[in-house]
């Protein structure tokens, strides 16, 4: 609970204070002047002169004291209902208004809560693209959760990688086909910055080599990831699939990938790794080529310029083909696990907001109601203490009077002279038990999210699939001699993975070295290149390497 807010209370002013002639009074009244509050004296010396002639020293007209007295006493009773009104009644509207800002509080925290509460029922994208809830989402995740661990407990923590962003594989295809402008097709279709057709036409030439050889390298890196991924994400199906068999127990009523199905993503993955391999030879034959060219321009030996383009060529080659193996992160699960916490983030976020909310709103609401009993029992305070002071002016005046103690009817005092004001109690007591609704819900928002269970009281079951049907958990039957037999689930069998295409990375070796040497061969040599000139080529051919 907060402390209690500081509210600013009118402070009691008193009953009004007169002046009268001392001499008018009786010698009681003159004796208590300075020893009695003087607003005080002033009401009991105002009610004495009302019912004595200060001329004659006797009752008004003659009537009888006691009389005189009574009705005078109903008159300052009637003007203590007054006063007390009068000193409360800006502290009472106050504290009305402070109630009217609590319900205000209230209802908007109430407003919030029904928000929030409906949160996990909006529309969201699903980790597969459909339209699902928050209460699903959590069910899923759980599932995925339950199917990350059971992988990493087998030692497959692929799930846990993230892929790289796809700019920087195109950035590195980018840098190499802007150094193959400049280091191969430049010098070897002798471009240059004049203008003229035949420059223009080779320019063209040249960058559409290049162009050509970047987009084969961004298509075969991306088409081997979609297909090694593809294999990857079927083959880890059917092997959550077949667990719970390795276990003992029956196989799970979800999806799996086929035989069939894993053979296909096996075969599509073959295909890209060899297109992959023979975009690779393709780079590592331009790359010898360029260095090749470089090392003749440079006046170097037949064999070196063959060695260096060679070795140089097949690195390069190497670096693409690596390249597209390094970009094979993460997989299905992890895809799923990432857009589940994204999406269960965001829902989380949501629902504490209108925590944060409620919680303030509960705040202001609650120093509200306090400040509200705070201000209703200070006009209380002021209306009891203009009530206690018109009595005992009135008692003053009575024993002034000389008239027997006993005979001053209190009560009747007390019930004409404080007034009636509107009771709170029963808008404090709604206003209370909607705050403590408010209460109980933020004391039941520790978590959002429960761990689901199966309907059998078991963990849930995931439904990863990499597969293209739906094939549910109908069983397979057959029929035999007019028996109808109904076959359980069985193990998906999952093929041997796919061996890499060596033999083709062997033949794309062998015609790397092929044109290196051809390109050596060929390459015409510098005629009179002085000894700058060919530092600077073996500079620029180091730089190439």
């Amino acid at each position: 609970m907060t402390d209690t807010p500081d509210v600013p209370l009118a402070a009691y002013p008193g009953l009004p204070k007169g002046s009268f002639r001392v001499t008018d009074l009786p010698r009681p009244a003159a004796m208590a002047l300075g020893s009695t509050d003087e607003g005080v004296w002033t009401a009991a010396a105002a009610t004495y002169l009302s019912v004595i002639d200060p001329a004659t020293g006797k009752p008004d007209h003659d009537r009888p004291l006691a009389d005189t007295a009574a009705g005078t006493i109903q008159n300052a009773a009637a003007t203590c209902h007054a006063q007390a009104l009068e000193y409360s009644a800006p502290t009472d509207d106050r504290a009305a208004e402070q109630d009217l800002e609590a319900a205000k509080h209230l209802a908007e925290a109430v407003d919030t809560i029904e928000h929030a509460s409906g949160i996990l029922n909006d529309p969201i994208t699903g980790p597969d693209g459909e339209k699902i809830d928050g209460r699903r989402i959590q069910v899923i995740h759980h599932q995925d959760e339950q199917l990350a661990r059971q992988r990493s407990a087998e030692g497959d923590s692929r799930h846990t990688q993230r892929s790289w962003e796809k700019a920087w594989r195109i950035l590195a295809s980018t840098l190499l086909g802007v150094m193959d402008a400049i280091l191969l097709w430049k010098p070897l279709l002798n471009l240059s910055f004049t203008t003229g057709s035949d420059n223009a036409l080779r320019w063209a030439i040249g960058l559409g080599m290049v162009s050509l050889q970047v987009l084969a390298i961004e298509w075969a890196a991306r088409t081997f990831v979609s297909a090694e991924r593809l294999s990857v994400d079927r083959r880890g199906a059917a092997a959550d699939y077949n667990r719970p068999f390795r276990h003992g127990r029956s196989g799970p009523e979800r999806p799996a990938p086929t035989t069939d199905e894993i053979a296909e993503a096996d075969q599509q993955y073959s295909h890209a790794y060899y297109g992959l391999v023979g975009v690779a030879a393709a780079v590592a034959m331009i790359g010898g080529v360029r260095v090749a060219w470089l090392a003749r321009q440079a006046d170097l030996p037949v064999y070196e310029a063959v060695l260096f383009g060679i070795v140089i060529g097949l690195i390069l080659g190497c670096v693409v083909v690596q390249m597209a193996r390094l970009y094979c992160r993460g997989n299905l699960l992890g895809d799923r696990l990432e857009i589940e916490r994204t999406v269960i983030d965001e829902i989380t976020g949501r629902i504490k907001r209108a925590q944060g909310r409620v919680a303030a709103e509960r705040e202001a609401a609650h120093s509200a109601l306090v400040a509200a009993d705070k201000l209703t029992n200070h006009a209380e305070t002021l209306r009891q203490r203009t009530f206690a002071d018109s009595l005992r002016a009135v008692e003053l005046a009575w024993t002034w009077f000389g008239l027997p103690p006993g005979d001053l009817d209190r009560e009747e005092f007390r019930r004409r002279a404080l007034p009636e004001v509107e009771d709170t109690g029963a808008r404090r007591v709604d206003l209370r038990s909607r705050l403590d609704l408010v209460n109980t819900w933020l004391a039941n928002r520790e978590s959002i999210f429960t761990s689901p269970v199966s309907p059998g009281g078991g963990p849930a079951l995931a439904e990863l699939t990499a597969g293209e049907g739906d094939r549910g958990s109908a069983l397979p039957v057959f029929q035999e001699k007019d028996k109808l037999i109904i076959v359980g689930p069985t193990p998906v069998e999952i093929p041997d993975r796919p061996k890499p295409p060596h033999r083709l990375m062997l033949i794309g070796a062998a015609l790397t070295a092929v044109v290196t040497l051809a390109t050596a061969w060929l390459a015409p040599v510098a005629d009179s290149g002085s000894e700058e000139t060919a530092q600077g080529l073996v500079t620029t051919w180091s730089y190439s390497a």
